[in-house]
């Protein structure tokens, strides 16, 4: 009986430890923090675009929360995701929630989402609106360089969506502002 007994428990331990567990996955373009532009008053959409190309490999997940970092604290903060649009706009809003009275300044944010997100085959757009009442460094950013889908934005009075190296180049010098926004999407496990 002994025998038997520890036979079970070996295979049962043998089994929980060769388990996997999953790890969290993170939709993600972004370096550590390292800076904040300086945006003007105003309201500003910042953003990141995950094309199909990249989703696709979680279609069956959700997006649970929504990481960000704050460098000062805006005048107002809201959390968008979006679903597909065209390549230089999102589509639908599939989520909002206004998240002033959760954000602390100099640091990384979290929003656990209400009603998660399904995560489909299609294009998926994760935004962090920021208010101004005054010039302010609110939504942080790495070093750069800028990566595809990185750096959208959507400045105030705005129709069109651009990339911030768009926004901030200079005619004269050609040069730009190069970085992706400290905006992360945590997907659920499987």
């Amino acid at each position: 009986m002994n025998n038997i007994f520890l036979a079970f428990l070996s295979c049962s331990l043998l089994f929980f430890s060769c388990k996997k567990d999953n790890p969290t996955i993170e939709l993600r373009y972004d370096d550590d923090n390292f800076s904040a532009p300086a945006l003007p008053i105003g309201t500003f959409d910042v953003g990141q675009r995950y094309p199909s190309s990249i989703v696709d490999n979680y279609v069956g997940r959700t997006l649970d929360e929504v990481d960000f970092y704050i460098q000062d604290k805006p005048l107002d903060c809201e959390i968008l995701v979006y679903g597909e649009g065209t390549s230089s706009s999102p589509g639908t809003l599939l989520y909002s929630k206004n998240v002033i009275n959760q954000v602390s300044d100099n640091s990384w944010n979290s929003h656990t989402l209400s009603t998660p997100v399904e995560i489909t085959n299609e294009d998926l757009w994760i935004v962090v609106r920021v208010i101004h009442s005054s010039e302010t460094r609110s939504i942080g950013c790495d070093e750069g360089p800028a990566r595809t889908n990185g750096d959208w934005m959507l400045g105030e009075g705005e129709f069109e969506w651009k990339t911030y190296r768009d926004l901030s180049a200079n005619p004269s010098t050609g040069a730009n502002v190069n970085v992706n926004w400290n905006i992360r999407g945590i997907l659920s496990e499987e």
